[in-house]
């Protein structure tokens, strides 16, 4: 039974790749109209054929990459080769990324060249006052104080810890090797038992995190569409953080309460793991689904009438495409041009004290881990 726990661990963990690879090659065909490859273009240059070639190319070259790289592992996994398996799993879930990061700067400079062939050059930088009235209703993303939720899920495992420390065994297994045996253990602790429950303070803590960036981060609108473009980032941002806390509430209590119960005894430890990445995977799938649905910003959300005006052109702040450095936009947070979700102005000093401050929190927890369990 526990070979076959880990056997599933390691196709679900086999199903990062094209799950990885899938995110990857969807981005250029879900980000805004006004945006190509992270150029400022007009929002009729989408049916450019200059444009629709490199988009064409980038899906292609990225789906054979990950397809190639889903067959090699499921072989080796079949084959037994696990520690194959591991290690085509993490180049197979970074190749991708690399693959088409890489492409979009290269692209970048294609459509770069198209941009400057058809002239296309924004004579004034247009920015959205106002987006009408019925704004006010407009969806948005949820309140930061769902995130309480996570109390109830907490106080479960505190409950759990407590009602199963006396039957906890002497010798805990804390870590199994690729065919399911136990290959270390923890001596019976107070500090050893509360493990899961600091490890659910920790996750609540970088999902409330994250809510809170998308709820301090600039609206993704366009200036061609001002009414319609904000309600679809505020749809948009709306299935983000249900999402997300959702998402966040399944993970941190199956994580905690599953190792809290294998610790006790209840449940063993390859049964836990298992679950634990089976519930990522579905989570990282939804993740998906969802920005295919939503597109970025909400670009999928309305069929909204394209300009064929260059209103805003704010390539410059984008360095390489990918990072934006503006010490003119106040803005912390802001929606990604190269992929999906959210990223941060890192021309303003307090985006690096918040970054500096997620670094320090996540170093002292691992260090409080290890001490934990050590």
């Amino acid at each position: 039974m526990e070979s076959a726990d880990m056997q599933l661990v390691m196709f679900a963990l086999i199903a990062t790749i094209p799950l990885v690879g899938a995110m990857m090659a969807i981005t250029p065909l879900l980000q805004p109209n006004g945006q190509a490859f992270s150029v400022s273009v007009p929002e009729v240059a989408q049916s450019d054929p200059g444009i629709r070639v490199l988009k064409h190319r980038f899906v292609t070259i990225i789906a054979a990459l990950t397809a190639i790289l889903t067959l090699v592992a499921v072989v080796f996994c079949l084959m037994g080769s696990m520690k194959a398996v591991m290690a085509l799993v993490v180049a197979g879930s970074l190749a991708p990324l690399v693959a088409g990061y890489g492409l979009i700067v290269r692209y970048r400079r294609r459509v770069q060249a198209i941009k400057r062939e058809r002239g296309w050059q924004a004579e004034a930088q247009q920015r959205v006052a106002e987006i009408g009235e019925g704004a006010e209703d407009a969806p948005r993303a949820i309140s930061l104080a769902w995130n309480w939720l996570y109390a109830p899920v907490i106080l479960l495992t505190v409950g759990v810890a407590i009602a199963g420390y006396p039957v906890m065994p002497a010798q805990i297994p804390v870590h199994v090797d690729f065919s399911g045996a136990v290959t270390d253990v923890a001596a019976k602790s107070p500090a050893v038992a509360a493990f899961p429950i600091a490890l659910e303070l920790f996750l609540a803590g970088c999902f409330a995190f994250s809510h809170w960036t998308v709820l301090r981060s600039k609206k993704g609108t366009e200036p061609g569409n001002p009414a319609s473009s904000a309600w679809a980032y505020g749809m948009f941002a709306h299935a983000q953080t249900v999402f997300l806390l959702v998402g966040g509430l399944v993970i941190t209590a199956v994580c905690g309460l599953l190792i809290e119960l294998s610790m006790i005894g209840v449940l063993p430890i390859t049964g836990a793991v298992a679950a634990i990445v089976v519930v990522a995977m579905l989570i990282a799938a939804g993740d998906v689904i969802l920005n295919a649905v939503y597109g970025q910003s909400g670009s999928r959300v309305f069929r909204m009438q394209r300009s064929a005006a260059l209103l805003v052109d704010d390539d410059a702040y984008w360095k390489l495409g990918l990072f934006y450095y503006n010490p003119g936009d106040a803005s912390l947070f802001l929606p990604q041009r190269s992929g999906f979700g959210w990223t941060v102005n890192w021309a303003r000093p307090a985006v690096w004290a918040v970054m500096a401050g997620f670094v320090v929190a996540t170093a002292l927890f691992v260090v409080l881990c290890v001490a934990m369990v050590d």
